[in-house]
């Protein structure tokens, strides 16, 4: 490209003819060349396709009463034809029944496909795979290895015409465009000169010398009416240049500070909560390592003696107490839990234990609550407290492991989708995303918020894919969900849909608040414009949204009334 640039316009108009007559030929003989190939090729799966059929037609009977040399006869017919290098006859199973090789020494054949008929070409052959059928019954299958060497001839032929063709094309273009080129190059290179003489002086006075009433005449003539404009506006000019210059740079830079600002304030509002979202998983993980280690040191030195003085029997009796308390999964509330310990005592009296109040508040206490007469073995005997004891200790450890298990999951999602918010590509160009799981992330942020009272109603329909802006497209999320929120003073319900609608994907969050009034909901999207007090908005969120949608090709629409405002975003699927 540099060296186009650097040619003289002589040069560079007869690189232009030499180029659009060579593309123009080479088209022109390419789609020939093709078209002949292509025919040439679908005459040769033709004919091969007639060969394998005669070949499978003589082959029916040979292969129902197994007459192998009768199928061989049959295939050695197919030295008269020249390109066909090999016939193989298969059985149903596609064991090989017979075979003809033309040259003995090529022996190499394609496995049977599963699906017939089927033709590919290779490098050096056409493959071709017919059924044998009879009686709509497929019985075998004929294979015929054909050379492509007459193929492969005449697309060399072609190479070979198509390279003196172009040649002696290139000379005789070139000599003409010789001869025409200098009728165009001579006034515009007249014209450049002139030109580059005023850029170095900054004379506009001057006036370029007129050689013809042609188009480049033309060209001239509108070329001094330029001179003579700039010559006027030029002082005008540079003065509103630079007031221009001035103004622009101030408003980048305070629009800049505003949305900056706007963004700031959200990333504010979803630190404060992604960090009391950490914590409390985090205080989790501490009481439970807290309770393990706690537990963990006697219970090494007592369980060992505690186990060996057991009998096989109780043995039993204790590891089955302990995998039912692990299989609990129940959360119960109090009055439940006061509930089922009135009932554990009652039936435990009927039996005479003793004890009974303190054997209820620790079984309930280890999750068991029903089933407990495999277990009267255990609460009559004299050590029942202590079997108690250590079969509390180990399901404690166990729960605990669990509550640690369940708050690193926590904390690792909320982590995950804060890095994902986070995340600025900065590639600046669209990737394929998904949108529920962008929606998701937001989501998963304004939990905290959420929890307390908001329920979040999720109407996802099967979306696909779609090529995006996926951290833009986050900013639209979070100031939306965050609008709703604060519409609905953190109570009420949150409805989010997705689904697609013709060419696009829809996706509708709508929210339980008072509504916006239809005075003012053609103005919501306008910049600057907000319903919120003083410091707590900038009103760009909703422009930031809009402007972020038109820039996916998208639209977003606003339905409101009492309790209920939806906000319906198109995103287009291509």
């Amino acid at each position: 490209m540099n060296f186009f640039k650097n040619l003289s316009i002589k040069y560079k108009l007869i690189l232009i003819i030499l180029t659009v007559s060579l593309f123009s030929l080479l088209s022109a003989i390419t789609i020939v060349i093709i078209k002949d190939i292509v025919d040439f090729k679908r005459e040769m799966v033709n004919n091969s396709m007639v060969n394998a059929s005669l070949v499978a037609e003589n082959c029916i009977v040979p292969l129902a009463f197994d007459a192998r040399e009768s199928a061989y006869e049959t295939l050695k017919n197919l030295k008269a034809v020249t390109t066909v290098q090999a016939g193989v006859v298969y059985t149903e199973t596609g064991e090989l029944f017979s075979t003809y090789f033309k040259d003995p020494n090529d022996t190499l054949l394609m496995s049977v496909p599963a699906e017939k008929p089927f033709t590919t070409f290779d490098a050096n052959f056409l493959h071709v795979f017919l059924p044998i059928t009879y009686e709509e019954k497929e019985i075998g299958t004929v294979y015929l290895k054909v050379s492509t060497k007459v193929l492969t001839e005449k697309i060399t032929n072609y190479i070979i015409s198509i390279f003196l063709i172009v040649l002696g094309v290139l000379a005789v273009t070139y000599f003409v465009a010789l001869r025409l080129q200098r009728f165009l190059s001579k006034p515009l290179l007249s014209l450049t000169e002139t030109t580059k003489r005023i850029s170095k002086d900054s004379d506009y006075s001057v006036r370029v010398q007129k050689s013809g009433n042609d188009e480049v005449g033309s060209l001239v003539d509108e070329y001094n009416f330029m001179l003579e404009q700039i010559q006027i506006r030029e002082s005008s000019l540079k003065q509103r240049t630079v007031e221009l210059s001035e103004a622009l740079e101030d408003l980048k830079r305070a629009q800049g500070k505003l949305v900056e600002s706007e963004k700031m304030a959200a990333l504010g509002q979803l630190i404060a909560g992604v960090a009391h979202e950490i914590n409390t998983p985090l205080g989790a993980i501490r009481s439970s390592v807290g309770n393990i280690a706690n537990t963990l040191n006697p219970l090494v030195r007592e369980l060992p003696p505690f186990i060996q003085n057991l009998t096989s029997e109780k043995r039993d009796l204790f590891f089955k107490l302990v995998d039912t308390a692990l299989l609990t999964q129940n959360i119960i509330t109090s009055k439940e839990e006061r509930s089922i310990k009135r009932e554990i005592r009652g039936v435990l009296e009927e039996k005479g234990i003793e004890d009974s109040d303190h054997i209820a508040d620790t079984l309930v206490d280890m999750g068991i609550y029903t089933d407990l007469e495999p277990f009267m073995p255990i609460f009559s005997d004299p050590n029942c407290e202590t079997t108690l004891k250590m079969a509390y200790k180990l399901t404690g450890m166990q729960r605990s492991t669990q509550n640690i298990n369940t708050a690193t999951e926590r904390a690792s999602k909320v982590v995950f989708a804060l890095k994902n918010f986070a995340h600025i590509d900065h590639s600046g160009e669209m990737i394929k995303a998904n949108i529920v799981e962008n929606i998701e992330t937001v989501l998963t942020l304004y939990y905290n918020q959420i929890k307390q009272g908001v329920e979040v109603v999720r109407n996802f329909n099967p979306i696909p894919e779609i090529l995006c802006f996926p951290d833009e497209l986050n900013q639209v999320w979070t100031n939306i969900v965050h609008n709703a929120l604060q519409a609905m003073k953190h109570r009420g319900r949150l409805t989010i849909g997705t689904g697609q609608q013709n060419a696009f994907v829809r996706v509708d969050i709508t929210d339980s608040g008072s509504g916006i009034p239809p005075e003012i909901i053609d103005k919501i999207f306008k910049p600057f414009f907000t319903t919120k007090a003083a410091g707590e908005g900038s009103g760009l969120g909703l422009d930031i949204v809009r402007r972020i949608i038109d820039k996916h090709n998208g639209k977003i629409e606003v339905e409101s009334e009492p309790g209920k405002t939806t906000f319906s975003i198109f995103l287009p699927i291509n």
